[in-house]
């Protein structure tokens, strides 16, 4: 009785472990948890959707880390000035939110989260977009608006087939700049603020 206990238990922790991902729909009818406390009382890999917005966490990525299955994680307004490298590690990611943060970057390893179709990086200091953006194969939406990204590299025309929305009001360029966006991802929606007389 005991064996058969325990080898149901393992059945059970195994398929979470191997967690399939979700469609948006069944995703956004998925548990919330909204702080560690919350998610710490349940297996971890039972943690698909967590948001920890406003907390102040020490060892964030450490804490992260134990979320494997994580498929929607929001970091916004948290102060962040770096992404912990232990977000770049939760490929099953689709939702990931570091907005109204205090970052200057985005490091090159966030081509590892490979089934991302949302990035809202909104309300943050960045001035460019890693050429490893190329990786983000299924990025259907992308949310830059109020930084000073002006350019794309030429790695991004690979989501071309796939990106549908660009959100880059709050981001001053002229019509040039503009017009060489929609070059490299000509398929793509890009909501713009009017264009300026500026370099």
């Amino acid at each position: 009785m005991k064996k058969a206990f325990v080898f149901s238990i393992c059945l059970i922790l195994s398929g979470f472990a191997r967690a399939q991902l979700l469609d948006s729909a069944t995703l956004a009818n998925a548990m919330i948890y909204k702080s560690l406390a919350h998610a710490n009382n349940v297996h971890p890999d039972s943690v698909l959707r967590l948001s920890l917005k406003w907390k102040k966490i020490e060892n964030l990525g450490t804490e992260l880390s134990k979320f494997r299955n994580l498929q929607e994680l929001h970091l916004n307004r948290m102060r962040l000035k770096e992404i912990p490298l232990e977000v770049f590690q939760l490929t099953n990611l689709v939702i990931l939110d570091v907005s109204k943060n205090h970052l200057t970057s985005i490091p090159p390893e966030i081509g590892n989260l490979v089934n991302l179709t949302h990035l809202t990086l909104s309300q943050n200091y960045l001035i460019e977009i890693p050429a490893d953006f190329k990786h983000l194969k299924k990025l259907e939406y992308l949310d830059i608006w109020s930084n000073s990204i002006i350019t794309f590299p030429l790695e991004i025309n690979a989501l071309k087939d796939n990106l549908r929305i660009v959100d880059m009001r709050v981001i001053y360029m002229n019509d040039l700049r503009k017009q060489d966006l929609q070059r490299l991802l000509p398929h793509t929606t890009f909501y713009f603020s009017e264009s300026c007389n500026c370099e």
